[in-house]
């Protein structure tokens, strides 16, 4: 099979997938797929957001103290972060999260899209970090 054959053949079966796929009960892997993101992009995101969520609730659990403390000297995690020009000290500075911080983040990590904060927040709400995502959405509403 030649490669625009393999090419289109893989396109159709994303397609099959996303009809599989519940965008009710997986909204932030449905808008993954129809925004093109990439596996890099999708884990650097989720890393932001897991340091932005622990800084939310900062009267976290001593094991998610050292699992933090641990994620700061993670060789793989700044190299995934360095990817898009992201510092982890930036990531795991002692402040609450904004939206600004939010959005600086998405335009790192997703420069070749337009990506809207608002959208991408809601698809995230449901599905992974909702208290750290109503947070920055009622941000977003009172600007």
């Amino acid at each position: 099979m030649n490669v625009e054959k393999e090419i289109e053949q893989l396109k159709y079966q994303i397609k099959l997938l996303k009809f599989m796929v519940n965008a009710d009960d997986f909204p932030f892997y449905m808008y993954a797929l129809d925004h093109n993101f990439s596996e890099n992009q999708v884990n650097a995101l989720m890393k932001v957001l897991l340091a932005m969520n622990y800084r939310l609730n900062q009267n976290a659990e001593e094991s998610l103290r050292e699992y933090h403390e641990f994620n700061k000297n993670d060789d793989q995690l700044k190299s995934l972060l360095h990817r898009f020009g992201i510092e982890i000290n930036e990531i795991y500075k002692e402040e609450l999260p904004s939206i600004t911080e939010f959005k600086h983040y998405i335009h790192r990590i997703f420069a070749h899209n337009d990506i809207n904060a608002k959208h991408l927040l809601l698809s995230l709400q449901s599905q992974h970090y909702g208290k750290l995502c109503e947070y920055l959405l009622h941000q977003l509403e009172d600007k």
